[in-house]
């Protein structure tokens, strides 16, 4: 589709093309997003900082140190366990994590609206997929559905590994509540029973929750009262929250009450490390480092990725006021780059030949059409979804 959105450009001029493919963080003149905070110290770090190997497989330690402490703000010293190693990038997390936590042949629980990535790591892996609805009729996260599938899978494998990608969910932009939160770790708890229940936690968007730093964090503390069998991974993103997407930096902070969850959870990742990757950019993770550690530094940074969460609430608020208005269907939006279009599974193709025609190229996803509002200015969302609801009817 993005091809297809190129070549329309280039036919019939950008001006008459309404591209909303592109998943990343792009300016009002289409431009891609570049923070000047985070430029202006990469530009000024120092041969050593860049060229050498990292300190360790897993990372340089400095790099470990802040992004711990940057993922779990307030709540780092609240967890009794606590262990972190880089990844190339958020996806480099996700894909280990499934690696060394099943064996080939058991099942991974995934969301059935959700990042596609997943289910191609999982076959990477030679790995079972199961889904869960994430919506259930009131458009609220489907605990009970979630509920069936973990039992499930528990009772037939002795172990739960699923993913949860919250906050700022992709791609419908759907933010979970403290009380849904409290009720997954209820649920982990309670399966715990009868065996090991893994929670990996995709976090590559939560530094745009329109919440705030310490408000898109408040979540965490539901983990403090883990069980022990239980453990927790966070995958996080600096491509995301640096905007250095070429960079391929990223990192899993994990957490559980079992100090054994977490050493053999590293030492699994040693061996993928050294055996898969090898060494992570050490000039992304001293980019990373440089600023968490500087308060000048990184209060420049948050004031400039704020400008475009504003920009991102502008844009969304658009989209959404006039799908309200037209009665265009939407999966519930809170926050985040993206904004997915309710649609039956074999009407999507169809109404995306529909929208082409009319040169508006969106993407397809599970049950819906993704609109990426995070690559598309606010001119050309003006009007779009009434268009969309035109077009489709």
């Amino acid at each position: 589709m993005v091809k297809k959105a190129q070549d329309a450009k280039i036919k019939y001029g950008e001006e008459n093309v309404i591209d909303v493919t592109l998943g990343a963080l792009c300016t009002e003149d289409g431009r891609l997003t570049i923070f000047d905070s985070v430029s202006e110290v990469y530009k000024n770090l120092g041969n050593m900082d860049i060229a050498p190997y990292a300190e360790s497989f897993i990372g340089d330690r400095d790099f470990l140190k802040e992004m711990k402490s940057w993922v779990l703000g307030q709540y780092e010293y609240k967890f009794i366990n606590v262990g972190a190693l880089a990844t190339p990038g958020g996806s480099g997390s996700v894909s280990s994590t499934f690696k060394n936590i099943l064996d080939p042949g058991q099942t991974v629980l995934i969301p059935n609206i959700g990042w596609v990535s997943y289910k191609i790591m999982a076959i990477e892996h030679d790995l079972k997929v199961e889904t869960y609805e994430l919506f259930d009729e009131n458009d609220e996260f489907n605990i009970k559905d979630f509920k069936e599938k973990a039992t499930r899978i528990m009772k037939a494998q002795g172990k739960v590994l699923s993913v949860i990608n919250d906050p700022c969910h992709n791609p419908t932009g759907y933010s979970m509540s403290n009380s849904q939160w409290k009720d997954i770790v209820d649920l982990m708890n309670d399966l715990s029973k009868d065996g090991n229940f893994v929670l990996l936690n995709d976090i590559a968007y939560i530094d745009y929750s329109v919440r705030g730093y310490n408000e898109s964090r408040k979540y965490m503390e539901n983990f403090i009262d883990l069980s022990p069998k239980n453990l927790v991974i966070f995958s996080f993103s600096c491509s995301k929250t640096l905007t250095e997407y070429g960079l391929r930096v990223g990192g899993s902070v994990f957490i559980s009450n079992e100090k054994k969850n977490i050493d053999e959870y590293m030492t699994a990742n040693e061996f993928t490390c050294r055996g898969i990757w090898s060494n992570i950019p050490k000039g992304g993770m001293k980019l990373f480092s440089k600023i968490q550690s500087d308060k000048i530094l990184k209060d420049k940074l948050i004031e400039e990725r704020d400008s475009y969460i504003k920009l991102l609430e502008k844009r969304s608020k658009i989209f959404l006021e006039e799908a309200r208005e037209v009665g265009l269907e939407v999966y519930p939006y809170k926050e985040g780059f993206f904004i997915t279009l309710k649609m039956e599974s074999e009407k999507i193709k169809e109404n995306l030949e529909k929208l082409n025609k009319e040169n508006i190229y969106p993407i397809e996803v599970a049950h819906g059409i993704r609109i990426a509002i995070c690559g598309s200015s606010v001119k050309k969302l003006k009007g779009l979804a009434k268009k969309i609801k035109n077009i489709i009817s």
